[in-house]
Protein backbone atom coordinates (compact mmCIF):
# COMPACT_ATOMS: atom_id res chain seq x y z
CA UNK A 1 0.00 0.00 0.00
CA UNK A 2 2.87 2.31 0.79
CA UNK A 3 4.39 1.69 -2.65
CA UNK A 4 1.02 2.31 -4.35
CA UNK A 5 0.53 5.50 -2.33
CA UNK A 6 4.03 6.76 -3.26
CA UNK A 7 3.50 5.79 -6.89
CA UNK A 8 0.21 7.69 -6.99
CA UNK A 9 1.68 10.79 -5.43
CA UNK A 10 4.61 10.68 -7.86
CA UNK A 11 2.26 10.41 -10.82
CA UNK A 12 0.12 13.25 -9.52
CA UNK A 13 3.21 15.46 -9.21
CA UNK A 14 4.39 14.49 -12.69
CA UNK A 15 0.95 15.20 -14.14
CA UNK A 16 0.81 18.57 -12.39
CA UNK A 17 4.28 19.43 -13.70
CA UNK A 18 3.31 18.44 -17.23
CA UNK A 19 0.11 20.47 -17.00
CA UNK A 20 1.97 23.57 -15.85
CA UNK A 21 4.56 23.11 -18.60
CA UNK A 22 1.86 22.90 -21.26
CA UNK A 23 0.10 25.93 -19.80
CA UNK A 24 3.31 27.97 -19.78
CA UNK A 25 3.92 27.12 -23.45
CA UNK A 26 0.51 28.43 -24.46
CA UNK A 27 -0.14 31.69 -26.31
CA UNK A 28 1.35 34.77 -24.66
CA UNK A 29 -0.89 37.56 -23.49
CA UNK A 30 -0.56 41.12 -24.77
CA UNK A 31 0.87 42.05 -21.38
CA UNK A 32 3.63 39.45 -21.70
CA UNK A 33 4.52 40.67 -25.17
CA UNK A 34 4.59 44.25 -23.88
CA UNK A 35 6.99 43.37 -21.07
CA UNK A 36 9.28 41.52 -23.47
CA UNK A 37 9.31 44.49 -25.87
CA UNK A 38 9.96 46.97 -23.06
CA UNK A 39 12.99 44.94 -22.01
CA UNK A 40 14.32 44.74 -25.58
CA UNK A 41 13.73 48.45 -26.14
CA UNK A 42 15.64 49.33 -22.97
CA UNK A 43 18.58 47.26 -24.20
CA UNK A 44 18.62 49.22 -27.47
CA UNK A 45 18.49 52.51 -25.57
CA UNK A 46 21.60 51.46 -23.64
CA UNK A 47 23.72 50.69 -26.71
CA UNK A 48 27.09 52.40 -27.19
CA UNK A 49 25.77 54.29 -30.19
CA UNK A 50 22.92 55.80 -28.18
CA UNK A 51 24.92 56.51 -25.01
CA UNK A 52 27.81 58.18 -26.85
CA UNK A 53 25.30 60.37 -28.71
CA UNK A 54 23.45 61.11 -25.47
CA UNK A 55 26.67 62.06 -23.66
CA UNK A 56 27.59 64.55 -26.38
CA UNK A 57 24.16 66.13 -25.98
CA UNK A 58 24.60 66.34 -22.21
CA UNK A 59 28.05 67.89 -22.64
CA UNK A 60 26.63 70.53 -24.93
CA UNK A 61 23.58 71.22 -22.77
CA UNK A 62 25.68 71.77 -19.64
CA UNK A 63 27.28 74.77 -21.33
CA UNK A 64 24.08 76.76 -20.86
CA UNK A 65 23.87 75.81 -17.20
CA UNK A 66 27.14 77.44 -16.14
CA UNK A 67 30.63 76.12 -15.41
CA UNK A 68 29.49 74.44 -12.19
CA UNK A 69 27.45 72.01 -14.32
CA UNK A 70 30.45 70.92 -16.39
CA UNK A 71 31.19 67.20 -16.36
CA UNK A 72 34.54 66.32 -14.74
CA UNK A 73 37.14 64.40 -16.78
CA UNK A 74 35.47 65.24 -20.10
CA UNK A 75 37.89 67.79 -21.58
CA UNK A 76 38.09 66.08 -24.99
CA UNK A 77 34.32 65.70 -25.17
CA UNK A 78 33.99 69.45 -24.62
CA UNK A 79 36.77 70.13 -27.11
CA UNK A 80 35.15 68.04 -29.84
CA UNK A 81 31.74 69.53 -29.05
CA UNK A 82 33.15 73.04 -29.57
CA UNK A 83 34.82 71.93 -32.81
CA UNK A 84 31.56 70.45 -34.09
CA UNK A 85 29.79 73.71 -33.24
CA UNK A 86 32.44 75.58 -35.25
CA UNK A 87 31.63 73.35 -38.23
CA UNK A 88 28.13 74.85 -38.30
CA UNK A 89 29.45 78.41 -38.69
CA UNK A 90 29.39 79.09 -42.42
CA UNK A 91 31.09 82.45 -41.90
CA UNK A 92 34.34 80.79 -40.81
CA UNK A 93 37.11 81.60 -43.28
CA UNK A 94 39.37 78.79 -42.09
CA UNK A 95 38.10 75.22 -42.46
CA UNK A 96 37.57 73.61 -39.05
CA UNK A 97 38.22 69.89 -38.77
CA UNK A 98 37.75 67.36 -36.00
CA UNK A 99 40.74 65.03 -35.88
CA UNK A 100 40.38 61.28 -35.62
CA UNK A 101 42.66 61.32 -32.58
CA UNK A 102 40.42 63.83 -30.76
CA UNK A 103 37.38 61.69 -31.50
CA UNK A 104 39.08 58.59 -30.11
CA UNK A 105 40.18 60.47 -26.99
CA UNK A 106 36.60 61.66 -26.57
CA UNK A 107 35.46 58.04 -26.94
CA UNK A 108 37.93 57.01 -24.25
CA UNK A 109 36.34 59.59 -21.92
CA UNK A 110 32.92 58.24 -22.86
CA UNK A 111 34.07 54.72 -21.89
CA UNK A 112 34.98 56.05 -18.45
CA UNK A 113 31.74 58.05 -18.18
CA UNK A 114 29.44 55.34 -19.57
CA UNK A 115 27.68 54.81 -16.25
CA UNK A 116 27.13 58.56 -15.94
CA UNK A 117 25.67 58.66 -19.46
CA UNK A 118 23.37 55.76 -18.64
CA UNK A 119 21.98 57.19 -15.39
CA UNK A 120 21.85 60.91 -16.18
CA UNK A 121 18.64 62.52 -17.41
CA UNK A 122 19.69 64.94 -20.14
CA UNK A 123 16.49 66.92 -19.66
CA UNK A 124 17.73 68.17 -16.29
CA UNK A 125 19.80 70.64 -18.31
CA UNK A 126 18.66 73.49 -20.61
CA UNK A 127 17.46 72.41 -24.04
CA UNK A 128 19.81 72.41 -27.02
CA UNK A 129 17.91 75.36 -28.45
CA UNK A 130 18.41 77.38 -25.26
CA UNK A 131 22.10 76.45 -25.34
CA UNK A 132 22.53 77.55 -28.96
CA UNK A 133 20.67 80.78 -28.23
CA UNK A 134 22.85 81.54 -25.22
CA UNK A 135 26.06 80.86 -27.15
CA UNK A 136 24.94 83.08 -30.03
CA UNK A 137 23.32 85.65 -27.73
CA UNK A 138 24.26 89.24 -28.59
CA UNK A 139 25.62 91.13 -25.60
CA UNK A 140 22.88 93.73 -26.00
CA UNK A 141 20.10 91.12 -25.82
CA UNK A 142 18.27 91.32 -22.52
CA UNK A 143 15.87 88.36 -22.72
CA UNK A 144 17.14 85.12 -21.17
CA UNK A 145 17.51 81.86 -23.09
CA UNK A 146 14.72 80.10 -21.18
CA UNK A 147 12.30 83.00 -21.67
CA UNK A 148 13.23 83.13 -25.34
CA UNK A 149 12.44 79.44 -25.86
CA UNK A 150 9.16 79.65 -23.96
CA UNK A 151 8.02 82.51 -26.20
CA UNK A 152 7.21 80.02 -28.95
CA UNK A 153 6.46 76.98 -26.80
CA UNK A 154 9.82 75.23 -27.13
CA UNK A 155 10.40 72.53 -24.51
CA UNK A 156 12.09 69.15 -24.08
CA UNK A 157 9.24 67.27 -25.73
CA UNK A 158 9.27 69.45 -28.85
CA UNK A 159 13.05 69.16 -29.08
CA UNK A 160 13.02 65.36 -28.79
CA UNK A 161 10.19 65.14 -31.32
CA UNK A 162 12.02 67.47 -33.71
CA UNK A 163 15.32 65.57 -33.41
CA UNK A 164 13.46 62.24 -33.62
CA UNK A 165 12.04 63.32 -36.99
CA UNK A 166 15.50 64.25 -38.25
CA UNK A 167 16.89 60.88 -37.13
CA UNK A 168 13.96 58.99 -38.66
CA UNK A 169 14.26 60.70 -42.04
CA UNK A 170 18.01 59.92 -42.01
CA UNK A 171 17.24 56.29 -41.02
CA UNK A 172 19.30 56.44 -37.84
CA UNK A 173 17.02 53.93 -36.19
CA UNK A 174 18.50 53.60 -32.69
CA UNK A 175 18.80 57.36 -32.29
CA UNK A 176 15.21 57.80 -33.51
CA UNK A 177 14.15 55.24 -30.89
CA UNK A 178 16.05 57.17 -28.22
CA UNK A 179 14.68 60.61 -29.10
CA UNK A 180 11.05 59.50 -29.41
CA UNK A 181 11.29 57.43 -26.21
CA UNK A 182 12.41 60.57 -24.36
CA UNK A 183 9.11 62.33 -25.15
CA UNK A 184 6.96 62.56 -22.01
CA UNK A 185 3.40 62.46 -23.38
CA UNK A 186 1.81 62.40 -19.92
CA UNK A 187 3.30 65.81 -19.14
CA UNK A 188 2.57 67.34 -22.54
CA UNK A 189 -0.16 69.94 -22.06
CA UNK A 190 -0.77 70.65 -25.75
CA UNK A 191 -3.22 67.98 -27.03
CA UNK A 192 -2.24 68.44 -30.69
CA UNK A 193 1.44 67.94 -29.93
CA UNK A 194 0.68 64.95 -27.71
CA UNK A 195 -1.29 63.38 -30.56
CA UNK A 196 1.61 63.95 -32.97
CA UNK A 197 4.20 62.58 -30.54
CA UNK A 198 2.23 59.39 -29.97
CA UNK A 199 1.79 58.85 -33.69
CA UNK A 200 5.47 59.57 -34.32
CA UNK A 201 6.59 57.16 -31.60
CA UNK A 202 4.10 54.53 -32.69
CA UNK A 203 5.46 54.61 -36.26
CA UNK A 204 9.08 54.37 -35.05
CA UNK A 205 8.22 51.45 -32.76
CA UNK A 206 6.38 49.64 -35.56
CA UNK A 207 9.30 50.17 -37.93
CA UNK A 208 11.74 48.78 -35.36
CA UNK A 209 9.54 45.76 -34.59
CA UNK A 210 7.94 46.77 -31.30
CA UNK A 211 4.33 46.25 -32.45
CA UNK A 212 2.74 45.76 -29.02
CA UNK A 213 4.24 48.96 -27.65
CA UNK A 214 3.12 50.72 -30.81
CA UNK A 215 -0.42 49.37 -30.61
CA UNK A 216 -0.74 50.48 -26.99
CA UNK A 217 0.49 54.00 -27.81
CA UNK A 218 -1.68 54.40 -30.89
CA UNK A 219 -4.78 53.02 -29.17
CA UNK A 220 -4.42 55.70 -26.49
CA UNK A 221 -4.14 58.22 -29.32
CA UNK A 222 -7.19 56.79 -31.06
CA UNK A 223 -9.25 57.13 -27.89
CA UNK A 224 -8.46 60.86 -27.79
CA UNK A 225 -9.10 61.29 -31.52
CA UNK A 226 -12.49 59.56 -31.23
CA UNK A 227 -13.58 61.87 -28.39
CA UNK A 228 -11.94 65.25 -27.64
CA UNK A 229 -9.99 65.27 -30.90
CA UNK A 230 -13.17 65.65 -32.95
CA UNK A 231 -13.78 69.20 -31.75
CA UNK A 232 -10.15 70.26 -31.28
CA UNK A 233 -8.90 73.25 -33.29
CA UNK A 234 -5.75 72.13 -35.11
CA UNK A 235 -3.14 74.80 -35.83
CA UNK A 236 0.33 73.38 -36.54
CA UNK A 237 -1.03 70.41 -38.47
CA UNK A 238 -3.14 72.70 -40.62
CA UNK A 239 0.05 74.38 -41.81
CA UNK A 240 1.92 71.22 -42.81
CA UNK A 241 -0.72 68.75 -44.03
CA UNK A 242 -2.12 68.65 -47.58
CA UNK A 243 -5.63 69.48 -46.42
CA UNK A 244 -7.80 72.55 -45.90
CA UNK A 245 -10.46 72.86 -43.22
CA UNK A 246 -10.13 71.83 -39.60
CA UNK A 247 -12.48 68.89 -40.21
CA UNK A 248 -10.29 67.71 -43.08
CA UNK A 249 -7.17 67.95 -40.91
CA UNK A 250 -8.92 65.88 -38.26
CA UNK A 251 -9.97 63.18 -40.75
CA UNK A 252 -6.43 63.03 -42.13
CA UNK A 253 -4.81 62.64 -38.69
CA UNK A 254 -7.49 60.16 -37.62
CA UNK A 255 -6.77 58.08 -40.70
CA UNK A 256 -2.98 58.19 -40.31
CA UNK A 257 -3.25 56.95 -36.74
CA UNK A 258 -5.42 54.05 -37.91
CA UNK A 259 -2.83 53.10 -40.54
CA UNK A 260 0.02 53.17 -38.03
CA UNK A 261 -1.95 50.95 -35.64
CA UNK A 262 -2.97 48.60 -38.44
CA UNK A 263 0.66 48.17 -39.51
CA UNK A 264 1.62 47.35 -35.91
CA UNK A 265 -1.14 44.74 -35.70
CA UNK A 266 -0.08 43.07 -38.96
CA UNK A 267 3.40 42.57 -37.52
CA UNK A 268 2.01 40.57 -34.61
CA UNK A 269 1.24 37.61 -36.89
CA UNK A 270 -2.00 36.72 -35.08
CA UNK A 271 -5.34 36.13 -36.76
CA UNK A 272 -7.26 38.19 -34.19
CA UNK A 273 -4.88 41.14 -34.65
CA UNK A 274 -5.00 40.77 -38.42
CA UNK A 275 -8.79 41.15 -38.30
CA UNK A 276 -8.40 44.29 -36.19
CA UNK A 277 -5.80 45.64 -38.64
CA UNK A 278 -8.24 45.14 -41.51
CA UNK A 279 -10.83 47.13 -39.58
CA UNK A 280 -8.31 49.93 -39.06
CA UNK A 281 -7.45 50.01 -42.76
CA UNK A 282 -11.08 50.08 -43.86
CA UNK A 283 -11.75 52.94 -41.43
CA UNK A 284 -8.75 54.81 -42.90
CA UNK A 285 -10.10 54.38 -46.43
CA UNK A 286 -13.41 55.84 -45.25
CA UNK A 287 -11.54 58.87 -43.81
CA UNK A 288 -9.51 59.26 -46.99
CA UNK A 289 -12.63 59.10 -49.16
CA UNK A 290 -14.38 61.73 -47.04
CA UNK A 291 -11.65 64.31 -47.72
CA UNK A 292 -10.81 63.23 -51.28
CA UNK A 293 -7.35 61.93 -50.40
CA UNK A 294 -5.74 60.02 -53.27
CA UNK A 295 -2.06 59.09 -52.88
CA UNK A 296 0.36 56.17 -52.47
CA UNK A 297 -0.80 55.42 -48.96
CA UNK A 298 -4.42 55.15 -50.07
CA UNK A 299 -3.50 52.91 -53.02
CA UNK A 300 -1.37 50.64 -50.84
CA UNK A 301 -4.02 50.18 -48.15
CA UNK A 302 -6.73 49.75 -50.77
CA UNK A 303 -4.64 47.01 -52.41
CA UNK A 304 -4.30 45.13 -49.13
CA UNK A 305 -7.99 45.41 -48.24
CA UNK A 306 -9.05 44.37 -51.74
CA UNK A 307 -6.85 41.26 -51.66
CA UNK A 308 -8.15 40.33 -48.23
CA UNK A 309 -11.70 40.72 -49.56
CA UNK A 310 -10.82 38.71 -52.72
CA UNK A 311 -11.50 41.76 -54.90
CA UNK A 312 -8.66 41.27 -57.41
CA UNK A 313 -9.93 43.88 -59.85
CA UNK A 314 -9.67 46.69 -57.29
CA UNK A 315 -6.30 45.36 -56.12
CA UNK A 316 -4.95 45.39 -59.68
CA UNK A 317 -6.19 48.95 -60.25
CA UNK A 318 -4.34 50.24 -57.16
CA UNK A 319 -1.18 48.25 -57.86
CA UNK A 320 -0.96 49.91 -61.26
CA UNK A 321 -1.14 53.30 -59.55
CA UNK A 322 1.63 52.26 -57.14
CA UNK A 323 3.74 51.09 -60.05
CA UNK A 324 3.88 54.64 -61.42
CA UNK A 325 4.94 56.22 -58.11
CA UNK A 326 8.49 57.67 -57.98
CA UNK A 327 8.87 57.36 -54.19
CA UNK A 328 9.52 53.60 -54.17
CA UNK A 329 12.85 51.88 -54.84
CA UNK A 330 13.66 49.72 -57.84
CA UNK A 331 13.29 46.62 -55.67
CA UNK A 332 9.86 47.79 -54.48
CA UNK A 333 8.75 48.38 -58.05
CA UNK A 334 9.82 44.86 -59.02
CA UNK A 335 7.64 43.42 -56.25
CA UNK A 336 4.71 45.59 -57.30
CA UNK A 337 5.14 44.53 -60.93
CA UNK A 338 5.30 40.88 -59.88
CA UNK A 339 2.01 41.31 -58.04
CA UNK A 340 0.44 42.85 -61.14
CA UNK A 341 1.69 39.98 -63.29
CA UNK A 342 0.25 37.38 -60.91
CA UNK A 343 -3.13 39.10 -60.82
CA UNK A 344 -3.26 39.53 -64.58
CA UNK A 345 -2.54 35.83 -64.89
CA UNK A 346 -5.35 35.24 -62.39
CA UNK A 347 -2.95 33.36 -60.12
CA UNK A 348 -4.82 34.55 -57.05
CA UNK A 349 -3.00 32.58 -54.40
CA UNK A 350 0.50 33.70 -55.37
CA UNK A 351 -0.54 37.33 -55.77
CA UNK A 352 -2.21 37.34 -52.38
CA UNK A 353 0.83 35.81 -50.69
CA UNK A 354 3.16 38.33 -52.32
CA UNK A 355 1.33 41.64 -52.07
CA UNK A 356 -0.38 41.25 -48.70
CA UNK A 357 2.74 39.92 -46.97
CA UNK A 358 3.29 41.99 -43.84
CA UNK A 359 6.93 42.90 -44.49
CA UNK A 360 6.09 44.18 -47.97
CA UNK A 361 3.12 46.16 -46.68
CA UNK A 362 5.10 47.71 -43.84
CA UNK A 363 8.09 48.51 -46.02
CA UNK A 364 6.08 50.43 -48.60
CA UNK A 365 4.04 52.27 -45.96
CA UNK A 366 7.14 53.27 -44.00
CA UNK A 367 8.84 54.31 -47.25
CA UNK A 368 5.91 56.62 -47.88
CA UNK A 369 6.12 58.17 -44.40
CA UNK A 370 9.89 58.65 -44.76
CA UNK A 371 9.43 60.33 -48.13
CA UNK A 372 6.93 62.75 -46.59
CA UNK A 373 9.24 63.52 -43.65
CA UNK A 374 12.05 64.41 -46.05
CA UNK A 375 9.76 66.89 -47.78
CA UNK A 376 9.18 68.84 -44.58
CA UNK A 377 11.09 72.11 -44.49
CA UNK A 378 11.90 72.10 -40.79
CA UNK A 379 13.58 75.50 -41.01
CA UNK A 380 10.31 76.90 -42.33
CA UNK A 381 7.96 75.22 -39.86
CA UNK A 382 10.01 75.84 -36.71
CA UNK A 383 10.81 79.34 -37.83
CA UNK A 384 13.73 81.12 -39.41
CA UNK A 385 15.48 81.46 -36.05
CA UNK A 386 19.24 81.05 -36.45
CA UNK A 387 19.39 78.83 -33.34
CA UNK A 388 17.10 76.25 -34.96
CA UNK A 389 19.10 76.27 -38.17
CA UNK A 390 22.28 75.84 -36.14
CA UNK A 391 20.75 72.90 -34.30
CA UNK A 392 19.95 71.17 -37.60
CA UNK A 393 23.50 71.74 -38.84
CA UNK A 394 24.97 70.69 -35.49
CA UNK A 395 23.00 67.43 -35.52
CA UNK A 396 24.29 66.58 -38.99
CA UNK A 397 27.88 67.50 -38.10
CA UNK A 398 27.68 65.47 -34.89
CA UNK A 399 26.41 62.41 -36.79
CA UNK A 400 29.30 62.65 -39.24
CA UNK A 401 31.82 62.68 -36.38
CA UNK A 402 30.11 59.84 -34.51
CA UNK A 403 30.22 57.82 -37.72
CA UNK A 404 34.00 58.08 -37.66
CA UNK A 405 34.05 56.24 -34.33
CA UNK A 406 31.52 53.64 -35.49
CA UNK A 407 33.65 52.99 -38.59
CA UNK A 408 36.63 52.07 -36.40
CA UNK A 409 34.76 49.27 -34.67
CA UNK A 410 36.88 46.65 -36.43
CA UNK A 411 40.65 46.40 -36.66
CA UNK A 412 40.38 46.05 -40.44
CA UNK A 413 38.80 49.49 -40.72
CA UNK A 414 41.52 51.00 -38.59
CA UNK A 415 44.19 49.41 -40.77
CA UNK A 416 42.69 51.03 -43.84
CA UNK A 417 43.41 54.43 -42.29
CA UNK A 418 47.11 53.68 -42.03
CA UNK A 419 49.48 52.38 -39.36
CA UNK A 420 50.12 55.82 -37.88
CA UNK A 421 46.43 56.42 -37.26
CA UNK A 422 46.10 52.91 -35.86
CA UNK A 423 48.85 53.60 -33.33
CA UNK A 424 47.14 56.82 -32.29
CA UNK A 425 43.81 55.05 -31.87
CA UNK A 426 45.34 52.25 -29.83
CA UNK A 427 47.10 54.77 -27.61
CA UNK A 428 43.92 56.79 -27.18
CA UNK A 429 41.80 53.91 -25.96
CA UNK A 430 44.42 52.28 -23.72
Amino acid sequence: MTFIRKFSITNILLFASLFLTVESCGPKSDEEYLKAEQKELQEKLESNQVLFYKLFKIVFRTQAAGKTANIPNASHLYKVSDQILSLTDTTQKQQITVSFEDMMLAYKEYAELQDFALKTDEDLYPTLLETFYQIQLPQTQSIGATNYASMFGWNNNLEHGFLGSLQTSARRTELALYETSRINTTQEKNPERRCLYRMQRGLVWTTENFPYLSEQELTQNQQWLDTEGKSYSYTFLASVLPTGTNDQVYQYVHGLNLICRGLARIKMERDDKKDLALQDFEAFLADANSIGLNNELVWLIATYVALERKDNETALKNLRLLEKSPIFSEEDHKMIQAGIAYLEAKNKGDAFALVSEKAFMSKLAVQYFISQLKKVDWKKHVGSRPEVKTMIHYNEALQQQLQKVENTASLDNLKKEGSGLLDKAKKAVQ
